[in-house]
């Protein structure tokens, strides 16, 4: 979870102002043309060339584009402004920290029926639906898995990282043998393997609301969670993942596999840059399955995009467009050009690099992602999963006492 910066974030609430203030709300606008405010997640340079083959596509309608000046925090605390002094964009997006203000508090349109949903996963519209209305539109999501080095798991006898916990310990092991470090994961961000993992136990359970049910006071961590930490847990135990990566950072991690160091370790196409320049022949996995479970990756839906209830008439068509646009072939092809968006929608397959191609085909684009979406003390509830991951690691924690100390983490939010 990024860092709060409250100065930034006044500063761009106080800019955001004066600048959808400025863009009003009417139909008008240089020559004739209908405008529609919109409020990017992303930055202005990103968003720009979408834009604009929009306005091309679309002649008669105008996008008053902009942002938020800092990060993820920022865009949620501005939006709150905005909404709070009744000057809500046109178009936005949600986030997990906005999502039940906005939902809850009507500000978003019901686009369960909207032509322009055709093609979206359903996976990705978990999140964003209130009693089965679904509110905002996600065509897009971010994925990692276990990036792993080829020639390794070929010596120890592997063609690719198995499908199952138990195959994937005794690959490990027999990795460890051989002299090298099996897998590794950065411990000072909320773990990268667990996710995933809790996400596949979900699916093949048939829960579709994920950890809702402990969100909302049902059940607890304790419960749920507990045995499979133990399962987690025994990555340590068995040495596949060493004791020692707490204190390791994530550059260090991916420095030991760029030299060989390292047979694998949880990544994604955000690291393929360097990967590249280190002649590792490498590829991605899913993470195994937990007993009970499925294979899974982490990840989500990017931010959806959101149309304001307020809006009625020209305005209201102009911004269907809009997301009709978002959601075609040309603008998804456009989102991962400027943006680096990976598709889910069925109306566009992403171009993607060889080494993810098996994960996005199998994985990806069928809804098979996961992560732990707080819907409030985000940024709080990610440090203390961190802390007690690195205490789980180092045996100062047990998995029941660490599900414990996540309920009473909770409980305080």
């Amino acid at each position: 979870m990024r860092s709060r910066r409250e100065i930034v974030a006044g500063l761009a609430a106080m800019a955001m102002t004066a600048t959808l203030a400025a863009c009003g709300g009417g139909t008008g606008g240089s020559s004739g043309k209908t405008t529609i405010t919109y409020f990017s997640w992303n930055n202005e340079k990103v968003m720009t060339p979408i834009v604009q083959a929009f306005e091309k596509a679309n002649p008669t309608v105008h996008v008053d584009l902009s942002t938020a000046q800092g990060q993820a925090n920022d865009y949620a605390q501005t939006l709150t402004t905005r909404i709070a002094g009744n000057q809500v964009p046109d178009v936005f997006h949600m986030s997990i920290e906005t999502r039940s203000a906005v939902m809850d508090g009507g500000y978003a349109r019901d686009l369960t029926h909207e032509s322009f949903m055709k093609g979206i996963d359903p996976t990705a519209s978990t999140l964003y639906t209130r009693d089965g209305k679904v509110y905002g539109m996600a065509p897009t999501a971010w994925a990692g898995g276990i990036v792993y080095n080829k020639k390794l798991l070929a010596k120890a006898g592997y063609s690719s990282v198995p499908t199952t916990w138990d195959a994937f310990l005794k690959m490990g092991e027999k990795l460890k043998a051989s002299g090298v470090t099996a897998y590794m994961e950065d411990p000072s961000v909320v773990s990268g393997s667990f996710g995933p993992m809790l996400g596949g136990y979900y699916a093949k359970q048939g829960v579709k609301t994920g950890d809702d049910a402990i969100f909302d006071g049902k059940k607890t961590f304790e419960e749920v969670w507990t045995p499979l930490i133990k399962e987690w847990d025994r990555m340590v135990t068995t040495g596949v993942m060493p004791k020692n990566v707490v204190g390791v950072n994530a550059d260090q991690i991916k420095q030991s596999f760029m030299t060989g160091q390292l047979a694998m370790f949880r990544s994604g196409p955000w690291d393929f840059a360097d990967l590249n320049t280190s002649g590792i022949d490498y590829a991605m996995a899913p993470f195994p399955a937990l007993p009970g479970g499925e294979p899974f990756v982490g990840g989500g839906p990017d931010s959806p995009y959101v149309i304001s209830s307020k809006i009625s008439g020209a305005k209201l068509k102009a911004a269907e467009k809009f997301l009709s646009f978002i959601n075609s072939a040309e603008g998804l092809k456009l989102a991962q050009e400027n943006i680096n968006q990976i598709s889910t929608s069925a109306n566009y397959d992403s171009k993607v690099a060889p080494q993810l191609q098996d994960v996005y085909t199998k994985y990806i684009k069928t809804g098979k992602y996961y992560w732990v979406n707080w819907p409030k003390g985000g940024t709080v509830m990610g440090e203390e999963i961190a802390a007690q991951w690195q205490l789980l690691i180092q045996g100062k924690e047990s998995p029941k006492s660490v599900a414990q100390n996540l309920d009473k983490k909770w409980k305080s939010q």
